[in-house]
Order: structure tokens, then C-alpha cells, then sequence
């Protein structure tokens, strides 16, 4: 799925991925750099893919779904698609393994991959119910299994990898939610999986900064996505909450994960970047 990307300023620069047009005003921060990105099939996944390539990345892009990445992804020959289902820990295992055998190293990491609630419960247009009673046991396991759980395998795996880039160093950025900070009465599974993966990201950086290999999450507000609600009024109030009252396109949230993988963010380390229009400071 092509995401909508922001109008052009006059004078920016822009380069094509796979018929999108990303403007990078000319930045190559990742020439001859590795990046495997999760959840690349759509969202913010798709755009932080499309973002390291107009930079000059070879990218991994994990998702659950091959046809869904063939779709995304068939014209992009800087992109290798790698169907994953992250709460897996052998396929995680098996991709990173193949980014080894491939290219002896890795330089970034964004996990995208993530869901709301589980599928038979959610409603497409206002999302699952929020009552715990509504919540069976199935649920539960499922969205922290794929949020939390995939993360972390996720991060196990590229660790090493990063490491064989030596002292340069690499970035990781693992993607939690304004849900987790803010009290949304959302459905307990979402808001409890994205405040682990903060946690998670913080306790791994504190271990992993000495070798120059930074850990940030970012939290993003109501973002142009599949998994925003489809009904408007509902969309709405929650964008209303905001100062900076706007749903933003996944390009914009992209550019600032990516930044966080740049040498420009090299001392920034273990931290929760709120990206969500003020809604939590």
C-alpha cells in the first residue's frame, strides 16, 4: 500500500521508490548501509522502508504477509522481502540469519510490525471493546505475542549482527504508542505491549550503549494507517486531544525514526520520543 506523502515545498528534493516520491532534500545517510525494517508491508513499516532507500539503504522488509510485501515491494530492487511472522522466534532467527549469510552485518533496526487487537474481536470501524471482560485469554496472548514478544526477538537477533559493523555502531528503533502515556480507554492488550516495549527498549540500551549501539522507541499519536479507526467522528475526538490538532501521514513519522538511525543522533540513547502533536510533554 503507497502512503500519501506530504506536498513539496518548492526546491525540496525527492526520490522515487517504487513509483513514491520521498523528499530527502538530498540526504544520503545510509549509502552502503543495511536496515531491516518489520511490519514494511504497509504504514509506518512501508514508509521507514521507503525512506532508508531514498537515502541510499539495502533494505530487509519483514512482514507477515508475502503477497502483501510483493505488492509493496516488486519494484524496489533495493528492498529483499522476507515473509515473518515476528512473534516467531525461529522465522526471526531464520531472516536475521539470512541477512548474515548476505551481508555479514546490520546497521539499523525499526520494528514496525504491530497490531491493535486481535482480528475476531475488533471492529473495523471503533476497534475492540476496551472492557476487560470482553478480553479472552487468546486475545491477549496474540497482542502482546506480535507487540511485545516480536519486538523483542526482534532486537535479540539484531544485536549481534549489529555488532559486526564494529565501532560505528548501529540504532535500533522500537515503535510503542501515545496509548502507552496517555489514558485512552483503549483495550488493556495494546496500551500494557507498547508501555513493555518502552520499558524493554530502555533496560536493553542501558546494556548495549558502551558498544556504541543506541536503542530508542518512539511514540507516535494518531497516525494514517490501516489501524487508525475507520469511523471519522471517533478519529476526530481523539485528534482533538491534540494541541497540534492533525492525523499525520506515515511519511512524517517516518522521517523521524529514521533520523534516530542517522550519525546525527548518535548520542541519543534510551529514550521515548513522543511524536504526537503535544498530546503528551
Amino acid at each position: 500500500m503507497t502512503q500519501q506523502q506530504p506536498a513539496r515545498e518548492p526546491g525540496t528534493v525527492g526520490v522515487d521508490v517504487g513509483g513514491t516520491l520521498v523528499v530527502t532534500d538530498g540526504a544520503h545517510r545510509f549509502d552502503g548501509r543495511i536496515a531491516v525494517v518489520t511490519g514494511a508491508a504497509g504504514g509506518i513499516g512501508e514508509a521507514v522502508a521507503q525512506r532508508f532507500v531514498a537515502e541510499g539503504a539495502t533494505v530487509y522488509a519483514l512482514d507477515l504477509h508475502q503477497d502483501r510485501l510483493d505488492a509493496t515491494w516488486a519494484a524496489v530492487p533495493q528492498v529483499t522481502t522476507i515473509a515473518v511472522d515476528v512473534g516467531d522466534s525461529a522465522q526471526v532467527r531464520a531472516a536475521f540469519d539470512r541477512v548474515r549469510a548476505e551481508h555479514g552485518r546490520l546497521d539499523a533496526l525499526v520494528t514496525a510490525a504491530g497490531i491493535s487487537d486481535a482480528p475476531w474481536r475488533a471492529d473495523p470501524a471503533t476497534g475492540g471493546s476496551p472492557d476487560p471482560e470482553s478480553i479472552d485469554d487468546d486475545a491477549w496472548d496474540l497482542v502482546i505475542r506480535v507487540n511485545l514478544t516480536g519486538t523483542f526477538y526482534c532486537v535479540r537477533s539484531a544485536i549481534p549482527l549489529i555488532r559486526e559493523a564494529g565501532d560505528r555502531g548501529g540504532a535500533i528503533v522500537t515503535i510503542s504508542s501515545v496509548g502507552a502515556l496517555a489514558p485512552y480507554p483503549l483495550p488493556a492488550a495494546y496500551p500494557a505491549s507498547k508501555a513493555g516495549v518502552l520499558g524493554m527498549t530502555r533496560a536493553i540500551a542501558a546494556l548495549v550503549g558502551k558498544e556504541n549501539i543506541r536503542i530508542n522507541a518512539v511514540a507516535p499519536a494518531a497516525t494514517r494507517t490501516d489501524m487508525l479507526p475507520k469511523d471519522e467522528a471517533l478519529l476526530d475526538s481523539m485528534v482533538q486531544l491534540q494541541p497540534i490538532p492533525r492525523v499525520v501521514p506515515a511519511s512524517e513519522m517516518a522521517a523521524t525514526i529514521v533520523y534516530l538511525c542517522t550519525q546525527e543522533a548518535q548520542f541519543i540513547t534510551g529514550q521515548t520520543v513522543n511524536v504526537n502533536g503535544g498530546m503528551v510533554m
